[in-house]
């Protein structure tokens, strides 16, 4: 692997002024609304949702948690990314 030799571009500085590799919580909650929409619009067409009102709610109910579960999980990974101190350096390449 001769050809991957460390960079040195600059890391984008967050208002703590230490190198961050974690996007805003407003995308993660972006994240979120995509799964949820994703998750709708499956799960009208797996339910055929359109036959039945029950299953349409039940859709909307699927869509919801989905979107809980996505936005929840990809603010706490964006909350444990930036509270983690055991990698301040990261001038080289994940592997290498």
């Amino acid at each position: 692997m001769s050809g991957m030799a460390p960079t040195n571009t600059p890391k984008k500085k967050s208002t703590g002024g230490k190198p961050t590799s974690t996007v805003s919580y407003k995308d993660a909650i972006k994240v979120g609304v995509v799964c949820g929409i994703v998750t709708l619009v499956l799960a009208i067409i797996v339910t055929r949702a359109w036959q039945d009102g029950r299953a349409f709610g039940y859709a909307f109910i699927y869509a919801g948690a989905a979107f809980v579960l996505v936005s929840g999980f990809t603010s706490y990974l964006n909350w444990v990314m930036r509270k983690d101190t055991q990698n301040q350096n990261q001038s080289y390449p994940v592997m290498r």
